[in-house]
């Protein structure tokens, strides 16, 4: 069976967005983060995320990946070039109980959505990478057969208000520490699996 991966950006103090529920200005992410990154998105093939997180990420980075950056882009390394590419690979999977399927830009989830994803984790392929906010990890998360690790990448930052990464979560999330690496930017990742 296919895995879920819960991949996100933390701040120190655990939180995913601002205030004003935006995504907060990260700590520089270099070349060997994303290289590390680019290596992990090889072992999978679909992308589940969130409305939110699907609106600000793809077509940003679908940009990217036809050759016209954004405005507000820095320079495009051929890291974030490999890294563009490797998402427009993969079938992109949102959770949103307003928008429709487009074609084959994307598939739609409008409810039953653990039910969804124990399906798609039913499905042959490569494992499944799920990016989302509180409010949608949390009822996820309570599903203890559902998320099979959870990739936690934390920055040298702290908000001191905002979204909280697990603020919505309502009971124990015990998790077993399977890798933490330190990148040379400042940035931590933490692998868990759900000990129980």
């Amino acid at each position: 069976m296919r895995k879920i991966v819960f991949f996100v950006h933390t701040t120190l103090d655990g939180f995913i967005a601002n205030a004003n529920d935006e995504l907060w200005e990260r700590f520089p992410w270099g070349e060997d983060e994303m290289a590390f990154t680019n290596d992990f998105l090889r072992y999978t093939d679909t992308w589940v995320l969130g409305r939110k997180m699907y609106e600000i990420i793809v077509p940003w980075w679908s940009a990217v990946a036809a050759g016209t950056p954004p405005e507000d882009a820095s320079v495009i390394t051929a890291r974030d070039q490999e890294f563009a590419d490797l998402l427009q690979g993969m079938t992109k999977v949102v959770i949103s109980k307003t928008l429709g399927d487009a074609g084959g830009e994307r598939i739609v989830i409008n409810d039953n959505v653990g039910e969804a994803l124990l399906s798609l984790k039913q499905q042959p392929g490569k494992d499944i990478l799920l990016s989302c906010g509180p409010g949608l990890l949390a009822p996820l998360a309570d599903q203890s057969w559902l998320i099979d690790q959870y990739m936690i990448v934390v920055h040298p930052a702290v908000l001191g208000t905002g979204k909280h990464l697990f603020g919505d979560l309502r009971r124990a999330l015990p998790l077993q520490l399977l890798e933490a690496k330190v990148f040379p930017a400042g940035c931590v990742l933490l692998r868990y699996h759900p000990s129980s």
